[in-house]
């Protein structure tokens, strides 16, 4: 299921319709890695701090 959803989330950001911060915010909520993030946008991803 959730290669699925790193599937559609990189088709969505090539589209320009998700962005990096939409991308992280799938990494925050664990839909998604932190080597997906990298994968997919090419930055690597840095944990936000509070």
């Amino acid at each position: 299921m959730l290669n699925i959803f790193k599937n559609l989330a990189t088709q969505f950001y090539s589209y320009g319709l998700y962005d990096k911060a939409i991308i992280a915010s799938f990494v925050q909520i664990g839909a998604l890695t932190a080597d997906d993030y990298q994968e997919i946008t090419g930055d690597k991803y840095a944990t936000p701090t509070a």
